[in-house]
């Protein structure tokens, strides 16, 4: 609801917490509509990112390229069932979700290519890598959804 006049200082702090509140609810609207298997797919399609770098010659790139077009269209299925339509800039995640979502994978995918690079690399390591990238995202995932469902 948009108010096209100012607000009555006696009545700034119902306003604010007006708004606030509806926030609070599009944030946990956006949160409980996201399917499990979102978080299942892109966990394992992140993963499969991050094992990539065990195939041979351009073939890591090539994956990489069928993989990523591959979590656009799960992203956009997601956003169809859950019926809010989104956009990649403006989300109702907060910065603080959106660090405790990607960044732990960021953090292993990163450690991972350090890892290669320094020649610390066995191919156990980007699988174990490749692991904890699955489990971390799709299990943080899964809790926010579950956690906005309870709210």
């Amino acid at each position: 609801m948009e108010t096209n006049g100012s607000i009555n200082a006696p009545d700034a702090p119902d306003a604010s917490a007006a708004l606030a509140e509806v926030r609070r609810s599009r944030a946990r609207v956006a949160w409980s509509g996201y399917p499990a298997w979102y978080w299942l797919v892109t966990g394992a399609g992140l993963s499969a990112v991050t094992a990539a770098v065990l195939l041979p010659d351009w073939w890591g790139l090539a994956v990489v390229a069928v993989v990523a077009s591959g979590l656009v269209k799960v992203a956009h299925l997601a956003g169809r069932r859950r019926g809010v339509c989104e956009g990649w800039v403006r989300s109702a995640m907060t910065a603080r979700e959106v660090l405790a979502l990607y960044g732990p994978a960021a953090v292993v995918i990163l450690a991972d290519a350090v890892a290669q690079r320094a020649d610390w690399w066995s191919p156990w390591s980007s699988i174990v890598a490749a692991v904890l990238v699955f489990g971390l995202f799709a299990g943080v995932g899964l809790t926010f959804t579950a956690r906005a469902g309870r709210r």
